[in-house]
């Protein structure tokens, strides 16, 4: 009984924190979708081919964008590695090699 006198009580300060708290985990997903997201980089690689055969870019225009593209795509899947690495060491599970296969790069 006395526990839920002190949860009564303590409503008003546990409210706002614990809603603040689902706030910053909201945030914190929308971030890593975002970060984790190589599809806009891979239309943006067929948009930079459709540019070149058509003339609108120079092949050495290609050529420096494809490699931002490719950095970008190869961060993201570090990123991935990085995240399903960690999730493994939450698991216990540490030592054992994660692969991320995502079709481009080494």
């Amino acid at each position: 009984m006395a526990i839920l006198i002190d949860d009564i009580l303590l409503l008003p300060i546990t409210l706002p924190v614990s809603g603040f708290n689902w706030v910053l985990r909201q945030i914190q997903t929308m971030v890593d979708e975002e970060l984790l997201n190589d599809q806009v980089w891979k239309e943006r690689l067929i948009e930079l081919q459709m540019m070149l055969e058509v003339g609108d870019i120079t092949e050495e225009q290609y050529q420096q964008e494809e490699a931002q593209v490719f950095q970008a795509l190869r961060d993201i899947r570090a990123r991935k590695e990085q995240i399903a690495l960690q999730a493994a060491a939450d698991r216990g599970e540490e030592g054992e090699e994660i692969g991320i296969y995502t079709g481009y790069g080494e």
